[in-house]
């Protein structure tokens, strides 16, 4: 199991300093935990709308129904809900600085985070074990290559 351990504060200070940054970052989130776009934040996006609507409806081919660019605890990103062709809705959002997609998950399971992510857990943990096991295999056949006496086939 895994331990976690508190320390105490050392000062007010350190104390006072949270509380301000707590209270400033509440102020600049919305009722959905968006923040407020700044002009110095839309000079950051160097990924345009159109290819991060590109790279959304690559990772979930559909129809696009609704798009932003959203500040999201201090990311930048497009938020895309994609209704694919089962008729489901997708949540995908796009790095609007790196282009790299951050989510994309049915909006049905957005709302039930835990098993989301329980869900990508075990999909993640699935891909690494059967790389890993690939590569085992590989390196075990390679290995026999090297070793085998010559001549001798299988």
């Amino acid at each position: 199991g895994i331990v976690f351990f508190s320390l105490p504060r050392t000062t007010a200070a350190q104390t006072d300093k949270n509380q301000k940054a707590q209270k400033q970052e509440k102020e600049d989130e919305d009722k959905d935990g968006d923040e407020k776009l700044s002009r110095k934040d839309k000079k950051r996006v160097k990924i345009k709308m159109e290819e991060a609507r590109t790279i959304a409806l690559r990772r979930i081919p559909g129809t696009i129904v609704e798009e932003e660019l959203e500040k999201e605890k201090g990311r930048l990103q497009y938020a895309f809900d994609i209704k694919d062709s089962s008729g489901k809705i997708w949540d995908v959002e796009i790095d609007a600085v790196t282009g790299e997609v951050l989510q994309a998950i049915e909006e049905s399971e957005e709302n039930d985070s835990d098993d989301t992510n329980q869900s990508v857990l075990r999909k993640t943990g699935k891909s690494v074990y059967h790389g890993a096991n690939s590569v085992r295999h590989a390196t075990i056949r390679l290995l026999q290559s090297c070793f085998r006496p010559s001549g001798v086939n299988g």
